[in-house]
């Protein structure tokens, strides 16, 4: 299906969705509390810096051989800065976390009343409070799009699995946004950028 016809579908949907006011004429009905939201970024590993050759002519102590591993070598030291967070990094995600429609303790109802989508209701635990549109799933598809008029919202959620605190397996909503933050933020390197919504309803 491609996009405007989604849209097409979509109005038609919504206009059901308006006319009825509820979900009773659904074949059945899905949710997704949301317990947490996260952001992952992913940008390029820097090349290691090389190592300083070793001078042939430097004589060596064969009794006191060097331990390429001994933490006094100050070649096997870290690096002042290793392993910190870029703080570019850390605003982004904090950024895409803030933006997120959905909060935590919110989250997604989903009414099928086509094979295919159906209505929506969104509970933003947020300003917005609950707002109502439609989606569209295909039969055996990973991925859900989700459509609202009011606030204007289009965005596809990937469903895929992790496991809880208490070993269970769960799912969890991945949203791409590479391509919005490599414009945003195009000395920054990224090669990827998530949102992930964390759900406490079991995986399928």
């Amino acid at each position: 299906m491609t996009k405007q016809l989604k849209y097409c579908a979509a109005c038609l949907l919504l206009l059901g969705a308006t006319a009825c006011g509820d979900d009773s004429d659904a074949f059945y009905t899905t949710a997704y509390p949301v317990v947490r939201v996260e952001a992952e970024i992913t940008v390029p590993t820097p090349d290691p810096d090389p190592e300083e050759p070793t001078d042939p002519e430097e004589p060596t102590d064969p009794e006191e051989p060097t331990d390429p591993t001994d933490p006094t070598d100050p070649a096997s030291e870290t690096k002042a800065g290793e392993g910190e967070p870029d703080p570019v990094i850390e605003q982004i995600k904090a950024e895409i976390v803030a933006a997120a429609p959905v909060k935590a303790g919110g989250g997604y109802t989903l009414s099928f009343t086509k094979y295919n989508g159906g209505q929506l209701r969104i509970n933003t635990a947020a300003e917005a409070g609950e707002v109502k549109g439609v989606f569209f799933k295909d039969p055996g598809a990973t991925d859900i799009l989700f459509y609202c008029p009011e606030p204007a919202m289009e965005y596809t959620c990937t469903v895929a699995t992790y496991k809880a605190e208490d070993g269970t397996s769960k799912a969890v909503l991945t949203v791409d946004l590479t391509g919005q933050y490599q414009a945003l933020y195009p000395d920054a390197g990224i090669t990827k950028a998530v949102r992930k919504e964390y759900t406490s309803a079991n995986a399928k």
